[in-house]
């Protein structure tokens, strides 16, 4: 039988209403969570201007409302997008590419590894087979493939997922792959290796009013 998906962040205060506001522990966390990210990497020395917070909402509604029909998102969407636009998603883009054939693309990687679980599982084979230096990827892969439920029960995580590796892959070299792979994937997962640091976000927005909340792990 498969269990709920039971890590906080994907099902804190369930989905967002269509008219409700961005909520204020969700932009918290997503600040939180990509400033760790980008610690120790250029972009961290680049300025939160908002407007990535307000783009990364409208996204990832729009991404959800082509997927899912409704644009009810949960929260690994809107950290998803609220990182893709901290790069840059002028005119609803992911990467220079409009919303709607990137959400395509991952439909149909999905499909073509026979539904979100085998996916998730030939993700995971291809990760720990890159030779990554720092040794992060095959870490990964085996803490992921531990539970498929986490990536794939859910059909809003499972399309986030394999937007995750269909960036990945086009990623110039390997490390390049593992590593945006890691940071992408940790927002569905909760749990991450990146780099030498593993990274555990799943009590990131768990408490209304308090600071957002990122732990260690092993």
């Amino acid at each position: 039988m498969k269990r709920a998906i039971s890590i906080p962040l994907l099902i804190l205060l369930g989905g967002a209403p269509a008219a409700a506001q961005i909520p204020a522990e969700w932009q918290s966390a997503a600040q939180a969570v990509i400033g760790e990210q980008e610690r120790d990497t250029p972009q961290a020395a680049k300025q939160w201007s908002g407007a990535e917070l307000t783009q990364g909402w409208n996204l990832a509604r729009a991404w959800r409302k082509h997927n899912n029909g409704n644009i009810e998102i949960i929260l690994a969407e809107y950290l998803m997008f609220v990182a893709l636009c901290r790069r840059g998603c002028a005119n609803s883009t992911i990467e220079g590419r409009g919303y709607v054939g990137v959400a395509e693309q991952a439909t149909a990687l999905r499909n073509q590894n026979g539904g979100a679980y085998a996916m998730a599982s030939a993700a995971h084979a291809w990760l720990a087979g890159l030779p990554d230096p720092s040794g992060a990827a095959q870490k990964n892969a085996a803490l992921w493939e531990k539970d498929l439920d986490v990536a794939s029960a859910d059909f809003a995580t499972s399309n986030i997922y394999a937007l995750a590796w269909l960036l990945a892959r086009n990623r110039p070299t390997p490390a390049d792959q593992a590593d945006t792979f890691a940071r992408f994937a940790i927002l569905v997962q909760g749990k991450a290796w990146i780099g030498g640091r593993c990274l555990d976000i799943t009590k990131v927005a768990t408490v209304l009013d308090a600071p957002p909340r990122i732990d260690t792990c092993k």
